[in-house]
């Protein structure tokens, strides 16, 4: 049965109201727990999403702590989240199915994954692994259980993924080559121009100025010759040679004009990048030394990648039929 997605009727508004502890330590609005789903006549609320959540990202991060910093925490704390309903519903229909077929994961199973976790995670240190878990407020049991749905479930997505090793044409190698080769070649040296503006001089103030740089900016996007709007404009030693810097090494320019030399396109402009002093724009004219390698040398990577999209693609087409066949309602907010 096809998806249906619709307003939910105020009858089945919940009228309980619940606090949602933030995951990462912002307080979190209070909010009415209203149904988000039913899958085959069983609802699915705000709270069953929220602890969901919850208890995922507890599993995340006692197993990255200290391995990820915190902007990269916190961005895939905000994945799961914007993926917990779909996740949610997805995990309920795999399991269904799972016991549809009669299947049981064995308490040695999950004995085996929870060692591998403290092995993997904690180094074999079952004390630091349990003082870890108490802090996340999970017990043993349930830190059990969630592994025994993991197996379970990943057992039929490995199923369903298609064959280990799956036969990839030359052609579609190929074609994979020319995606990704720019991504293991060597940086190279750039050689770069540059234009500099000041924020401010002796006669002119921060607003004029700011007029001068998008005069600049309008010029250099319209086509014109980088070099000779240098030599009229910029405002550093390289003006006179048409703003020409030369093969950047890694101590000419200051370490965010360098960072930004070394990651920009060839034949690109760069955004205009802030000093304190003055408003820089880079163009990198080529680069020296740089190696891409050879067909040969990225072709297990290459098979690797093809593989995995290709399971990807069988597991995505099952999932989708999971979820035709099953009578999932997913409702407004």
């Amino acid at each position: 049965m096809m998806i249906q997605q619709q307003t939910l009727p105020a009858v089945l508004v919940l009228a309980s109201w619940v606090t949602q502890s933030s995951l990462i330590g912002v307080a979190a609005p209070i909010e009415l727990n209203r149904i988000k789903a039913v899958v085959n006549g069983e609802p699915i609320t705000q709270t069953m999403v929220d602890s969901a959540v919850q208890t995922q990202v507890q599993v995340w991060l006692m197993g990255n702590k200290g391995m990820v910093s915190k902007v990269e925490a916190e961005r895939e704390i905000r994945r799961m989240e914007g993926s917990a309903l779909d996740d949610l519903i997805d995990r309920n229909l795999i399991l269904s199915e799972f016991k549809k077929l009669g299947g049981q994961i064995k308490d040695q199973y999950v004995d085996e994954s929870i060692s591998r976790f403290i092995t993997e995670r904690f180094k074999g240190d079952k004390d630091k692994f349990i003082a870890e878990l108490k802090k996340s407020g999970m017990t043993i049991a349930q830190f059990r259980e969630i592994q025994r749905d993991q197996i379970a479930i990943q057992a039929l997505r490995s199923k369903h993924g298609g064959e280990e090793n799956v036969p990839n044409t030359p052609w579609e190698k190929r074609a994979k080559y020319g995606e990704i080769k720019d991504e293991f070649a060597s940086e190279g040296q750039p050689k770069v121009r540059i234009i500099s503006i000041p924020k401010q001089t002796s006669t002119s103030n921060l607003q004029a100025q700011q007029k001068v740089l998008e005069e600049v900016l309008g010029k250099l996007r319209a086509g014109g010759d980088f070099g000779e709007i240098a030599k009229k404009y910029s405002a550093d030693s390289f003006a006179s040679k048409g703003g020409y810097v030369g093969i950047l090494g890694k101590d000419v320019l200051n370490e965010g004009l360098t960072k930004a030399a070394y990651s920009l396109p060839v034949g690109q402009l760069s955004q205009p990048l802030d000093s304190g002093i003055n408003w820089h724009v880079l163009k990198v004219d080529e680069r020296i030394g740089q190696k891409t390698p050879s067909f040969e040398e990225l072709e297990e990577e290459i098979d690797k990648r093809l593989t995995l999209e290709k399971r990807q693609k069988n597991l995505e087409g099952w999932l989708k039929k999971l979820r035709r066949d099953a009578n999932v309602r997913i409702y407004e907010n």
